[in-house]
């Protein structure tokens, strides 16, 4: 019995398991860019800019909020000036 390397008949199966490990972590690099492109993994590719509307809506429809405030929020989310006058409220200038 030889063990060795180029031991007869099962010398090649190396080679093939190594293909199949490359083709493995190829799907599976695929699979994980396509969650993360999905929005599913993190805050993923979702970029439209209505997320801030979405988590308004989805606040509303918890009864965190009501309708009053809703339509209040929302008008201030689509108004520029407001918007940089909240962030600029909210974020204080890091050299002061």
């Amino acid at each position: 019995m030889m063990w060795g390397w180029g031991s007869g008949s099962g010398s090649g199966w190396w080679v093939v398991g190594g293909v199949f490990m490359v083709i493995c972590m190829v799907v599976m690099m695929r699979m994980m860019g396509g969650m993360m492109s999905h929005g599913h993994w993190g805050h993923g590719g979702r970029s439209s800019g209505n997320d801030p509307e979405r988590t308004l809506a989805d606040r509303l429809a918890r009864g965190e909020i009501d309708t009053e405030e809703y339509e209040h929020r929302l008008e201030a989310l689509r108004t520029p000036s407001t918007r940089r006058e909240h962030r600029e409220l909210e974020e204080p200038s890091k050299g002061k």
